[in-house]
């Protein structure tokens, strides 16, 4: 019976928690060969043991050395010492600063030893003077994180985009920025988004720069007493509130990115921005590509390839139509393209596209079915039309395939009184050469009701499917659905420009600043915010910063506060833009929905 109370008492052990508390304390620095703060050395490797055992997260990522090298140290874990090895030699009479952001981390828990910084000189002094700041997108005002921010005691305008930092920092979640154990001087200030890691300006990065010089102080900050007596509690470094507005160029990099297959009978090509120029594109005989092949029995699909473009036209669908050429598997396309060189300069370049298409396993019974659907298709219509038809709006029909054929007279548009429905006239408007989208124009009136009627095949793909019979009913909106909203600004600039955003940061309406007020109109009730930028160039648009032109980005402002708007109410909104500072007007949750966008 004691044996079996024993056995029992002993497995009982292992039923509760185990470990204790979870570990939640970071690893922390016992000791250093060299010392941290030490001079005059000279050696390539630095020792660090800490209280427990180590591992490290993306070093290559955390790891800031300033000024930075060529080659950047190498750092091991041993336990419980963390390894640092100068892969380039130092620099004479320099201060060097190792910042490890988070990468230091406890082996167990992963828990950081949080900004842990190292510093030491070669010289006979550490030199201790710092700046700080914050960085923001110039557009949307939110604070940047990740942004490398740098010095350079070279004040020529090239040092920005030939040398490398002289110092360097990089921003936090909450864009601060901080450039430690500086040297007195004067200096010139820049942020860049370092996609090269090279610590200067490489075409298409985005970037920034302070205006004036920078000149690291030092102040000692006094405490007076209830007596009046004065005691040295510290120091002041700074400046400590320097600003910079990062931009992207406007010119952007322009390279062919990718091309797809993923429907048997289109192909897309996909470019990284807005060409200037739109590419050509030729198909390549069977023999160009594949030197064991053939010519004979192929046929050129280009005569049968219709080219759609996107707005932006930065995407291109080949459309293919031959069947011959939709049912071979591997195709392959020459295309002739601008692209940007490391200048950034525009040029002509031939690149090839492989279109090849695998087709899904299926089974001959729904191999069958699939084809019966083919057969019968019908051409697949969307309108805007609708019972809460837009007062502003105009009628549109969008098709999922090109449009060979528009048959107009089989097209009716008619005005809705009661039970009779009397004709209107109105006009087609194709978007585009390859219409995949037709504009109906017709005076609509607010309040009325129409009816949109399709005949059957009143348009047919560039594949041959009719559409099918529809009819769509309208009606529009009055102008009581809506409220106005007339935003006057102070004091007034006439190249002021006032857009109206949504709840996403994105702009809905704009208009330009006038002295009696830019009047918005028909305004959904909903919660809207304001935002205004100053157009100095006068294009009507934002303005990002050039350096070639030294010119800082156009100034952007936020209203503070979201406006909510109601039916059938006309609201009137006194700006004052400079009543709260630019950088905290901004609304906490349009910060949050843009970080995320």
């Amino acid at each position: 019976m004691c044996a079996v109370l024993l056995g029992a008492s002993c497995a009982n052990r292992g039923i509760g928690p185990q470990g204790g508390p979870r570990d939640s304390v970071p690893p922390q620095a016992l000791k250093s060969v060299p010392e941290n703060g030490a001079l005059e050395f000279q050696g390539n490797k630095i020792e660090v043991t800490f209280s427990e055992y180590l591992q490290l997260d993306n070093v290559s990522q955390n790891l800031i050395m300033s000024p930075p090298q060529q080659r950047p140290p190498e750092v091991k874990v041993r336990g419980k010492h963390l390894q640092i090895h100068f892969v380039d030699s130092l620099r004479d009479s320099t201060t060097y600063t190792l910042d490890f952001g988070n990468a230091v981390c406890d082996f167990t828990e992963k828990n950081p030893y949080r900004n842990y910084t190292f510093a030491f000189s070669t010289g006979p002094v550490i030199d201790t003077l710092e700046i700080r700041g914050r960085v923001y997108d110039a557009w949307t005002l939110n604070p940047l994180n990740g942004i490398f921010v740098g010095i350079h005691d070279n004040l020529e305008d090239s040092a920005f985009t030939t040398l490398p930092f002289a110092r360097i920092g990089r921003t936090d979640s909450a864009g601060v920025f901080r450039i430690g154990n500086m040297r007195a001087g004067t200096y010139r200030l820049y942020a860049v988004d370092d996609i090269s890691r090279d610590y200067r300006l490489t075409a298409g990065e985005s970037f920034a720069f302070a205006d004036s010089m920078v000149s690291p102080e030092v102040h000692p900050h006094y405490l007076t007493d209830s007596l009046g007596n004065d005691s040295l509690i510290g120091y002041d470094y700074g400046p400590a509130d320097l600003l910079l507005w990062l931009s992207k160029p406007e010119q952007q990099r322009l390279y062919l990115m990718r091309g797809t297959r993923e429907q048997q009978h289109l192909i897309k090509v996909y470019f990284s921005s807005s060409p200037d120029s739109l590419p050509s594109f030729r198909a390549l005989r069977p023999s160009e590509w594949d030197s064991t092949a053939t010519d004979s029995g192929w046929v050129d699909p280009m005569p049968y390839v219709h080219a759609h473009y996107s707005m932006h036209r930065d995407t291109v669908t080949l459309w293919l139509t031959d069947s011959i050429a939709i049912l071979q598997d591997s195709m392959f396309f020459e295309t002739r393209y601008r692209r940007t060189d490391s200048l950034y300069q525009l040029e002509w370049a031939v690149d090839t596209i492989r279109a090849i298409y695998r087709a899904p396993r299926m089974s001959a019974k729904a191999l069958k079915a699939k084809r019966h659907r083919e057969a019968n298709r019908k051409l697949e219509l969307k309108s805007n039309a609708s019972k809460k038809f837009e007062i502003y709006d105009t009628l549109r029909i969008t098709c999922t395939t090109p449009l060979m054929t528009i048959e107009r007279d089989s097209i009716h548009l008619f005005e809705r009184k009661d039970t009779i429905l009397k004709p209107m006239s109105f006009s087609i408007m194709p978007c585009d050469t390859l219409p995949m989208q037709l504009t109906l124009l017709a005076s609509l009136g607010a309040g009325k009701q129409y009816e949109l009627q399709l005949d059957s095949a009143a348009m047919h793909d560039v594949y041959g499917a009719p559409s099918k019979k529809e009819k769509y009913a309208i009606q529009v909106k009055t102008p009581e659905d809506y409220s106005t909203l007339l935003v006057k600004i102070t004091p007034f600039r006439s190249d002021a420009r006032i857009q109206v955003l949504d709840a996403k940061d994105k702009v809905l309406r704009e208009l330009p600043a006038k002295p009696e007020g830019a009047l918005f109109r028909y305004l959904k009730p909903d919660g809207y915010y304001l935002k205004l930028y100053i157009d100095s160039n006068g294009d009507g648009k934002w303005t990002p910063g050039n350096w070639e032109e030294h010119r800082q980005p156009e100034t952007v402002y936020y209203f503070p506060e979201k406006i909510q708007t109601k039916s059938n109410w006309d609201f009137e909104e006194e700006w004052d833009y400079t009543a709260v500072e630019q950088t905290a007007a901004k609304p906490e949750e349009l910060i949050k929905a843009s970080s995320k966008k």
